[in-house]
Protein backbone atom coordinates (compact mmCIF):
# COMPACT_ATOMS: atom_id res chain seq x y z
CA UNK A 1 0.00 0.00 0.00
CA UNK A 2 1.33 3.43 -1.01
CA UNK A 3 2.46 5.67 1.86
CA UNK A 4 0.31 8.71 2.61
CA UNK A 5 2.61 11.69 3.27
CA UNK A 6 1.15 14.35 5.54
CA UNK A 7 -0.24 17.26 3.47
CA UNK A 8 -0.93 20.82 4.61
CA UNK A 9 -3.80 22.31 2.57
CA UNK A 10 -3.39 26.10 2.57
CA UNK A 11 -6.24 28.49 1.76
CA UNK A 12 -5.75 32.29 1.76
CA UNK A 13 -9.26 33.50 2.64
CA UNK A 14 -10.25 36.87 1.27
CA UNK A 15 -13.91 36.68 0.26
CA UNK A 16 -15.91 35.40 3.25
CA UNK A 17 -19.14 34.16 1.67
CA UNK A 18 -21.78 31.49 1.96
CA UNK A 19 -20.32 29.83 -1.13
CA UNK A 20 -16.92 29.52 0.52
CA UNK A 21 -18.39 27.67 3.52
CA UNK A 22 -20.38 25.40 1.19
CA UNK A 23 -17.26 24.55 -0.79
CA UNK A 24 -15.21 24.14 2.37
CA UNK A 25 -17.46 21.27 3.50
CA UNK A 26 -16.36 19.31 0.42
CA UNK A 27 -12.95 18.73 1.97
CA UNK A 28 -14.67 16.22 4.26
CA UNK A 29 -15.13 13.98 1.20
CA UNK A 30 -11.44 13.73 0.37
CA UNK A 31 -10.35 10.13 -0.14
CA UNK A 32 -7.22 10.76 1.89
CA UNK A 33 -6.73 10.79 5.64
CA UNK A 34 -3.35 12.32 6.37
CA UNK A 35 -3.84 16.08 6.01
CA UNK A 36 -4.49 19.37 7.78
CA UNK A 37 -6.21 22.52 6.50
CA UNK A 38 -4.78 25.94 7.29
CA UNK A 39 -7.07 28.87 6.49
CA UNK A 40 -5.38 32.26 6.66
CA UNK A 41 -7.60 35.32 7.05
CA UNK A 42 -7.43 38.96 8.14
CA UNK A 43 -10.68 38.53 10.09
CA UNK A 44 -11.85 36.00 12.63
CA UNK A 45 -14.30 33.52 11.11
CA UNK A 46 -16.03 30.39 12.37
CA UNK A 47 -14.94 27.42 10.27
CA UNK A 48 -16.45 23.93 10.17
CA UNK A 49 -14.05 21.53 11.85
CA UNK A 50 -13.40 18.57 9.59
CA UNK A 51 -12.31 15.79 11.93
CA UNK A 52 -10.26 18.33 13.93
CA UNK A 53 -8.04 18.95 10.92
CA UNK A 54 -8.81 22.66 10.49
CA UNK A 55 -6.66 25.55 11.73
CA UNK A 56 -7.50 29.24 11.41
CA UNK A 57 -4.50 31.55 11.21
CA UNK A 58 -5.13 35.28 11.65
CA UNK A 59 -2.82 37.81 10.01
CA UNK A 60 -3.61 40.56 12.58
CA UNK A 61 -3.46 42.99 9.64
CA UNK A 62 -6.20 45.04 7.98
CA UNK A 63 -5.43 43.74 4.50
CA UNK A 64 -2.93 41.17 3.24
CA UNK A 65 -2.54 39.62 -0.19
CA UNK A 66 -2.62 35.88 -1.00
CA UNK A 67 1.17 35.56 -1.15
CA UNK A 68 1.56 37.02 2.33
CA UNK A 69 -1.18 34.76 3.70
CA UNK A 70 0.39 31.67 2.17
CA UNK A 71 3.80 32.56 3.57
CA UNK A 72 2.33 32.78 7.08
CA UNK A 73 0.80 29.33 6.67
CA UNK A 74 4.04 27.80 5.38
CA UNK A 75 5.74 28.77 8.65
CA UNK A 76 3.37 26.60 10.74
CA UNK A 77 2.63 23.87 8.18
CA UNK A 78 3.32 20.38 9.55
CA UNK A 79 2.96 18.61 6.22
CA UNK A 80 5.91 17.50 4.11
CA UNK A 81 3.84 18.76 1.17
CA UNK A 82 1.89 22.04 0.98
CA UNK A 83 -1.21 22.01 -1.22
CA UNK A 84 -2.35 25.47 -2.26
CA UNK A 85 -5.92 26.16 -3.32
CA UNK A 86 -7.86 29.44 -3.60
CA UNK A 87 -10.84 30.48 -1.51
CA UNK A 88 -13.04 30.38 -4.64
CA UNK A 89 -12.19 26.77 -5.46
CA UNK A 90 -12.81 23.27 -4.13
CA UNK A 91 -11.09 19.98 -4.78
CA UNK A 92 -12.13 16.73 -6.37
CA UNK A 93 -12.38 13.81 -3.95
CA UNK A 94 -9.18 12.15 -5.23
CA UNK A 95 -7.22 15.42 -5.41
CA UNK A 96 -4.61 14.57 -2.78
CA UNK A 97 -4.03 10.94 -3.61
CA UNK A 98 -3.47 11.65 -7.31
CA UNK A 99 -0.98 14.43 -6.60
CA UNK A 100 1.19 13.01 -3.80
CA UNK A 101 2.28 9.94 -5.79
CA UNK A 102 4.47 12.15 -7.99
CA UNK A 103 6.56 13.19 -5.01
CA UNK A 104 8.01 9.69 -4.89
CA UNK A 105 10.24 11.02 -7.66
CA UNK A 106 12.91 13.15 -5.88
CA UNK A 107 13.40 15.30 -8.99
CA UNK A 108 9.84 16.65 -8.82
CA UNK A 109 9.46 19.66 -6.51
CA UNK A 110 5.90 20.65 -7.40
CA UNK A 111 2.76 19.13 -8.89
CA UNK A 112 -0.13 20.99 -10.52
CA UNK A 113 -3.47 20.38 -12.21
CA UNK A 114 -6.33 22.22 -13.93
CA UNK A 115 -8.91 24.51 -12.38
CA UNK A 116 -12.18 23.49 -14.04
CA UNK A 117 -15.40 25.52 -14.15
CA UNK A 118 -17.78 24.04 -11.53
CA UNK A 119 -21.02 22.61 -12.97
CA UNK A 120 -23.10 24.71 -10.54
CA UNK A 121 -21.59 28.07 -11.54
CA UNK A 122 -24.06 30.76 -12.63
CA UNK A 123 -24.77 31.65 -16.27
CA UNK A 124 -22.44 34.67 -16.26
CA UNK A 125 -19.71 32.70 -14.47
CA UNK A 126 -19.93 29.92 -17.05
CA UNK A 127 -19.50 32.48 -19.82
CA UNK A 128 -16.18 33.40 -18.19
CA UNK A 129 -15.32 29.70 -18.12
CA UNK A 130 -16.15 29.22 -21.81
CA UNK A 131 -13.90 32.16 -22.65
CA UNK A 132 -10.74 31.03 -20.85
CA UNK A 133 -11.24 27.37 -21.82
CA UNK A 134 -11.10 28.37 -25.49
CA UNK A 135 -7.82 27.83 -27.32
CA UNK A 136 -8.20 31.24 -28.98
CA UNK A 137 -8.18 32.82 -25.54
CA UNK A 138 -5.67 30.76 -23.56
CA UNK A 139 -3.61 29.34 -26.41
CA UNK A 140 -0.78 27.15 -25.19
CA UNK A 141 -1.84 27.39 -21.54
CA UNK A 142 -5.36 26.10 -22.18
CA UNK A 143 -4.52 23.05 -20.11
CA UNK A 144 -4.73 25.20 -16.97
CA UNK A 145 -8.51 25.51 -17.33
CA UNK A 146 -9.59 22.40 -19.20
CA UNK A 147 -9.03 18.69 -18.68
CA UNK A 148 -6.95 17.80 -21.73
CA UNK A 149 -5.56 14.44 -20.63
CA UNK A 150 -2.02 15.83 -20.70
CA UNK A 151 0.84 14.94 -18.36
CA UNK A 152 3.65 17.40 -18.96
CA UNK A 153 6.35 19.41 -17.23
CA UNK A 154 5.72 23.16 -16.86
CA UNK A 155 7.74 26.04 -15.45
CA UNK A 156 4.99 28.48 -14.48
CA UNK A 157 1.61 27.81 -12.89
CA UNK A 158 -1.13 29.54 -10.84
CA UNK A 159 -1.53 28.73 -7.15
CA UNK A 160 -5.19 27.66 -7.28
CA UNK A 161 -4.00 24.05 -7.69
CA UNK A 162 -0.39 23.77 -6.64
CA UNK A 163 1.46 21.17 -4.53
CA UNK A 164 5.01 21.92 -3.37
CA UNK A 165 7.49 20.15 -1.13
CA UNK A 166 7.53 22.09 2.15
CA UNK A 167 11.30 21.74 2.47
CA UNK A 168 11.80 23.44 -0.90
CA UNK A 169 9.30 26.18 -0.03
CA UNK A 170 11.27 27.03 3.07
CA UNK A 171 14.55 26.86 1.17
CA UNK A 172 13.39 29.43 -1.42
CA UNK A 173 11.75 31.68 1.19
CA UNK A 174 8.17 30.89 0.19
CA UNK A 175 6.41 33.37 -2.05
CA UNK A 176 8.41 36.25 -0.63
CA UNK A 177 6.37 39.00 -2.29
CA UNK A 178 3.30 41.19 -1.92
CA UNK A 179 2.20 40.73 -5.54
CA UNK A 180 -1.51 40.10 -5.97
CA UNK A 181 -1.44 38.44 -9.36
CA UNK A 182 1.86 37.08 -10.58
CA UNK A 183 3.00 35.94 -7.15
CA UNK A 184 2.82 32.33 -8.35
CA UNK A 185 5.05 33.10 -11.35
CA UNK A 186 7.70 34.47 -9.00
CA UNK A 187 7.47 31.35 -6.81
CA UNK A 188 7.75 28.98 -9.79
CA UNK A 189 10.85 30.82 -10.99
CA UNK A 190 12.48 29.89 -7.69
CA UNK A 191 11.15 26.32 -7.64
CA UNK A 192 12.45 25.25 -11.06
CA UNK A 193 15.99 25.88 -9.84
CA UNK A 194 15.57 22.83 -7.58
CA UNK A 195 13.61 20.46 -9.76
CA UNK A 196 10.66 19.93 -12.07
CA UNK A 197 7.01 20.96 -11.90
CA UNK A 198 4.69 18.14 -13.01
CA UNK A 199 1.26 18.83 -14.54
CA UNK A 200 -1.39 16.10 -14.58
CA UNK A 201 -4.87 16.98 -15.87
CA UNK A 202 -6.41 14.34 -13.59
CA UNK A 203 -5.44 16.36 -10.48
CA UNK A 204 -8.59 18.48 -10.53
CA UNK A 205 -9.94 21.40 -8.57
CA UNK A 206 -13.14 23.23 -9.45
CA UNK A 207 -12.42 26.93 -9.74
CA UNK A 208 -15.33 29.38 -9.73
CA UNK A 209 -15.14 31.94 -12.52
CA UNK A 210 -15.68 35.67 -12.23
CA UNK A 211 -18.97 36.95 -13.60
CA UNK A 212 -18.77 38.19 -17.16
CA UNK A 213 -18.24 40.93 -18.16
CA UNK A 214 -17.24 43.35 -15.36
CA UNK A 215 -15.70 41.10 -12.69
CA UNK A 216 -14.19 38.81 -15.31
CA UNK A 217 -12.55 41.59 -17.31
CA UNK A 218 -11.32 43.26 -14.11
CA UNK A 219 -9.50 40.03 -13.28
CA UNK A 220 -8.07 39.84 -16.82
CA UNK A 221 -6.85 43.43 -16.48
CA UNK A 222 -4.92 42.47 -13.35
CA UNK A 223 -3.37 39.47 -15.09
CA UNK A 224 -2.35 41.59 -18.08
CA UNK A 225 -0.86 44.31 -15.87
CA UNK A 226 1.31 41.87 -13.92
CA UNK A 227 2.35 39.90 -17.01
CA UNK A 228 3.45 43.10 -18.75
CA UNK A 229 5.47 44.08 -15.69
CA UNK A 230 6.93 40.58 -15.40
CA UNK A 231 7.75 40.57 -19.14
CA UNK A 232 10.39 43.20 -18.40
CA UNK A 233 11.24 42.31 -14.80
CA UNK A 234 11.33 38.50 -14.98
CA UNK A 235 12.08 37.41 -18.56
CA UNK A 236 12.98 33.86 -17.47
CA UNK A 237 9.35 32.72 -17.52
CA UNK A 238 7.37 35.71 -18.78
CA UNK A 239 9.15 36.85 -21.93
CA UNK A 240 7.23 34.68 -24.38
CA UNK A 241 5.56 35.43 -27.71
CA UNK A 242 2.21 34.15 -26.43
CA UNK A 243 2.06 36.98 -23.89
CA UNK A 244 2.65 39.57 -26.63
CA UNK A 245 -0.16 38.39 -28.90
CA UNK A 246 -3.10 40.11 -27.11
CA UNK A 247 -1.25 43.44 -27.11
CA UNK A 248 -0.42 43.02 -30.80
CA UNK A 249 -4.04 42.22 -31.64
CA UNK A 250 -5.21 45.20 -29.59
CA UNK A 251 -2.90 47.57 -31.48
CA UNK A 252 -4.11 46.12 -34.80
CA UNK A 253 -7.76 46.45 -33.71
CA UNK A 254 -7.40 50.09 -32.63
CA UNK A 255 -5.33 50.85 -35.72
CA UNK A 256 -7.98 49.26 -37.92
CA UNK A 257 -10.71 51.45 -36.43
CA UNK A 258 -8.63 54.60 -36.96
CA UNK A 259 -7.76 53.69 -40.56
CA UNK A 260 -11.41 52.85 -41.28
CA UNK A 261 -12.36 56.36 -40.19
CA UNK A 262 -9.61 58.14 -42.11
CA UNK A 263 -9.27 56.08 -45.28
CA UNK A 264 -11.62 55.20 -48.19
CA UNK A 265 -14.69 53.00 -47.47
CA UNK A 266 -13.06 49.82 -48.81
CA UNK A 267 -10.59 49.94 -45.87
CA UNK A 268 -13.51 49.81 -43.44
CA UNK A 269 -14.95 46.89 -45.43
CA UNK A 270 -11.66 45.01 -45.13
CA UNK A 271 -11.48 45.75 -41.39
CA UNK A 272 -15.08 44.60 -40.80
CA UNK A 273 -14.44 41.44 -42.82
CA UNK A 274 -11.34 40.64 -40.76
CA UNK A 275 -13.22 41.35 -37.53
CA UNK A 276 -16.06 39.00 -38.53
CA UNK A 277 -13.52 36.33 -39.47
CA UNK A 278 -11.82 36.58 -36.09
CA UNK A 279 -15.19 36.57 -34.33
CA UNK A 280 -16.25 33.46 -36.29
CA UNK A 281 -13.07 31.67 -35.24
CA UNK A 282 -13.64 32.68 -31.61
CA UNK A 283 -17.26 31.48 -31.70
CA UNK A 284 -16.25 28.16 -33.26
CA UNK A 285 -13.49 27.65 -30.68
CA UNK A 286 -16.19 27.70 -27.97
CA UNK A 287 -18.84 25.85 -29.99
CA UNK A 288 -16.29 23.10 -30.55
CA UNK A 289 -16.57 22.32 -26.83
CA UNK A 290 -20.24 21.36 -27.34
CA UNK A 291 -21.55 24.71 -26.15
CA UNK A 292 -24.79 26.09 -27.67
CA UNK A 293 -24.54 28.65 -30.50
CA UNK A 294 -25.93 31.65 -28.57
CA UNK A 295 -23.61 31.00 -25.63
CA UNK A 296 -20.73 30.50 -28.08
CA UNK A 297 -21.52 33.84 -29.72
CA UNK A 298 -21.52 35.66 -26.38
CA UNK A 299 -18.31 33.92 -25.36
CA UNK A 300 -16.78 34.65 -28.78
CA UNK A 301 -17.37 38.37 -28.29
CA UNK A 302 -15.99 37.90 -24.77
CA UNK A 303 -12.77 36.41 -26.17
CA UNK A 304 -12.19 39.55 -28.25
CA UNK A 305 -12.98 41.76 -25.24
CA UNK A 306 -10.61 39.67 -23.14
CA UNK A 307 -7.71 40.09 -25.56
CA UNK A 308 -8.28 43.84 -25.81
CA UNK A 309 -8.48 44.26 -22.02
CA UNK A 310 -5.41 42.09 -21.46
CA UNK A 311 -3.52 43.88 -24.26
CA UNK A 312 -4.19 47.37 -22.91
CA UNK A 313 -3.13 46.48 -19.38
CA UNK A 314 -0.15 44.45 -20.63
CA UNK A 315 1.20 47.60 -22.30
CA UNK A 316 0.52 49.51 -19.09
CA UNK A 317 2.51 46.86 -17.18
CA UNK A 318 5.43 47.30 -19.58
CA UNK A 319 5.57 50.96 -18.61
CA UNK A 320 5.29 50.51 -14.84
CA UNK A 321 8.63 50.91 -13.07
CA UNK A 322 7.57 49.43 -9.75
CA UNK A 323 4.54 47.23 -9.09
CA UNK A 324 3.69 46.20 -5.54
CA UNK A 325 0.27 44.65 -6.08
Amino acid sequence: MRRQPFVSIIIPLYVISERFFKDFQKFSKLKYNNFEIIVVCDKNVSLPNIERKVKLLLTHQAHTGPAEKRDLAIKIAKGEICAFIDDDAYSSEDWLQKAVKYFENPHIVAVVGPGITPPDDSFLEKIGGYIIESYLCSGGIQYRFYRTGAKIFVNDYPAYNLFVRTSILKKVGGYGSTFYGGEDTLLCMKLIKYGKIMYDSNIVVYHHRRKFPISFLKQIAGVGLHRGYFFIKYPETSRRIIYLLPATLTVCFIGGIILSMLCPPYVALVFISLFLFVLSCAVFSVYNHKVGFILSLIAGLGIIMTHITYGIFFVKGLLVKHLVR
